[in-house]
Order: structure tokens, then sequence, then C-alpha cells
């Protein structure tokens, strides 16, 4: 499989040295807001585009990323939470009373946030 994956990198990596070498002679400048850029090939601004929207794609997965750990680490407090609870039930005979406990600072900031 490793040798499959080789290949299909260095047939895209080949092409796209021939697509900078076959536009080597098409030059253009770039105006951006009052910005002028000085006379360079088109490839160097279709690769420095392609970086630009690889970097911003990177940054919003990450952030992304960020908001689902975040959403998980709650998740899991939540989990954990039930989990104590039902183990306490389980444990509590048929005609016990049970004293339900009373809320924390944490269940009173996750009522409202919900």
């Amino acid at each position: 499989m490793w040798i499959l994956r080789w290949i299909v990198s260095a047939v895209i990596i080949l092409l796209i040295l021939g697509f900078a070498l076959y536009n080597m002679d098409q030059t253009v400048s770039v105006t951006f807001l009052k910005w002028k850029s000085p006379v360079l090939p088109l490839w160097f601004f279709l690769y420095i585009s392609f970086g630009a929207g690889m970097l911003f794609w990177v940054a919003v997965s990450a952030l992304n990323a960020l908001k689902l750990k975040r959403e998980n680490r709650s998740l899991e407090r939540q989990y954990k939470k039930v989990k104590n609870e039902l183990d306490r039930l389980r444990n509590v005979g048929i005609e016990e009373e049970m004293e339900p406990e009373p809320p924390t600072e944490e269940d009173n900031a996750t009522l409202i946030e919900s």
C-alpha cells in the first residue's frame, strides 16, 4: 500500500512541476486594495493562493476541534454525574427514603447556559 501512496505522490508532484514549467512565461501583477505586486509568474500567485487557502482551512479546523473537545469534556462531566447518581440509586433499598443532593454551583452554571 505504501508504494501506491508514493506513486500517487510522485505523479501529483510531477503534474505540479509540469504546470509551473508550462506557465513560466506568463507573468501577472496582482492589485489588492492599494497594494500592487511586482510582475511575477502566474504559477507563483496560484501556489501562494493555494497555500493561503490551506492555512485558512487548518485554522478553521483547529477551532472546530477545540470546540468539539470542550463539548466532549462537558458531556463527560455530565456522564460521570449521571453515572454516580445511578450508582447511588442502585444501592438504595426499596423501602428506604433517599435525600436528594442539593444542586452545586456547576449545576447552576449548566442550567444557566442551557
